[in-house]
C-alpha cells in the first residue's frame, strides 16, 4: 500500500510561516553578507557576521511566530537557543566550505562553467544602484549565486532540525 502525503499536511500555518520568515532570514542574510563584503572586501568575514545575524533572527522568529513556542525561562531559552546553533553549525560549515572553494579557491573555474564572464554587466539588471553590489560584475555575481544555492538548502535542513529537534512538541508538559 502506497502512502501518500496530504497537500493539507505539507501546507499548513506552520509551513507557510516558515517560508515566510526563511525568506526574511535570507534578506537579513544577503543584506549583512554583501554590506560587510562592501565595507571590507572580506567574503569569509562576510559569511560569519551574515551567519551571526541570521542565526538570531532566524531563533526568535521561529520560536515566537512559527513554532508558537511559549518556553520563555532562561535555561529553557538557553537550552533550545544552544540547540539551535548546533543545528545550524552544519549549514554554518556547508557555507563556509563552499564559499572556500567556489568563491575564494576557484571562482574563475566556477565563472567560466557558468558562462558569467560573458554576460554584459552593464545590463540595467546588472547595473543599477539597488543590484550592482550583489552582482555588479562576474566575481560578485558567482557569489550571489552560491549565497542563494547554500539558503536554500539552508532553509530545507533548518526547518527539519527546528521542527524535530529543538521545537519539538513534547507530550509532557514541561516546568520551564
Amino acid at each position: 500500500m502506497k502512502r501518500t502525503i496530504s497537500m493539507n499536511k505539507l501546507v499548513n500555518r506552520e509551513t507557510i510561516s516558515y517560508i515566510f520568515f526563511g525568506v526574511l532570514t535570507t534578506v537579513v542574510y544577503f543584506v549583512t553578507r554583501f554590506s560587510v563584503i562592501k565595507m571590507t572586501g572580506n567574503s569569509m568575514l562576510g559569511v560569519v557576521l551574515a551567519q551571526i545575524a541570521a542565526i538570531l533572527f532566524a531563533y526568535f522568529t521561529n520560536k515566537i511566530f512559527v513554532f508558537k513556542d511559549t518556553k520563555w525561562g532562561f535555561i529553557a531559552v538557553m537550552k533550545q537557543l544552544f540547540g539551535f546553533i548546533v543545528g545550524r553549525l552544519f549549514v554554518f560549515g556547508l557555507d563556509l566550505s563552499i564559499t572556500y572553494i567556489c568563491v575564494k579557491k576557484f571562482p574563475e573555474f566556477f565563472i567560466q562553467l557558468f558562462f558569467l564572464d560573458h554576460i554584459n554587466y552593464n545590463w540595467f539588471i546588472f547595473s543599477n544602484p539597488l543590484t550592482k553590489m550583489f552582482i555588479g560584475n562576474e566575481r560578485l555575481l558567482n557569489e550571489f549565486i552560491f549565497t542563494l544555492f547554500v539558503q536554500v538548502l539552508a532553509i530545507v535542513i533548518n526547518y527539519i532540525i527546528s521542527k524535530k529537534a529543538v521545537f519539538a512538541k513534547k507530550e509532557e508538559a514541561s516546568a520551564e
